[in-house]
């Protein structure tokens, strides 16, 4: 993945052009007391380097951008050699690779926290398969298609609001139909990761 996000600094590294200024990054570093001791990816870093190795090479720490990510944080390092001299061009391309860099890690900070709910709803689909087969499919129907007691609705045909609002309105005794007394037990269980996974799971049986 670093490739992916960082690939296009290489080109720093080697290009003629920009062979006295270089941009290395870390992702996901833990300790801001550690980060200078720790090998840098991209650039002339190459994943071998660190900063004091760099500054011992004759190059100074220009810029340092600094974000938080779900695991730690994420360095860039803006490295020149003593005697460069930039050109407005090269800072206008310097400004542009490090918006590039901190787009990707975001869009990437975006992904992670996508993915981490796409598998908690999964997670919780799974688990709620056998708690709706043996707690819920009595009365409300394999598919959830049965009107309960003749009284509520299909729990097929609720969205998610509607199903945690019915839900709540059990636990805070707001429901005063002939079937409270015995829904009222299994809503006191339900938490809230346990109705979005059979809403999950309602809607995968009946989306097949």
């Amino acid at each position: 993945m670093k490739k992916a996000i960082l690939s296009t600094i290489i080109l720093l590294g080697s290009s003629s052009l920009f062979a006295d200024t270089t941009m290395c990054f870390k992702e996901n570093h833990q300790s801001m007391s550690t980060i200078e001791n720790t090998a840098l990816d991209g650039g002339l870093c190459n994943g071998k380097f660190t900063v004091n190795d760099m500054k011992a090479k004759g190059w100074n720490v220009d810029d340092i951008k600094i974000s938080q990510s779900p695991n730690g944080m994420n360095f860039i390092y803006i490295l020149k050699t003593a005697t460069t001299e930039v050109s407005s061009n090269f800072t206008g391309n310097q400004a542009q690779m490090e918006a590039n860099i901190l787009a990707k890690l975001e869009k990437k900070k975006v992904a992670e926290e996508k993915a981490k709910v796409e598998k908690e709803l999964k997670d919780a689909t799974i688990l709620a398969q056998e708690l709706y087969t043996t707690k819920c499919q009595t009365c409300h129907g394999t598919n959830g298609e049965k009107r309960a007691y003749n009284t509520s609705r299909p729990l097929k045909d609720l969205s998610l609001e509607d199903m945690q609002e019915s839900i709540k309105n059990y636990k805070v005794g707001n429901v005063n139909s002939m079937n409270a007394n015995i829904m009222t037990p299994y809503a006191n269980f339900l938490d809230h990761n346990e109705i979005k996974g059979i809403h999950a799971y309602l809607k995968s049986i009946n989306n097949k």
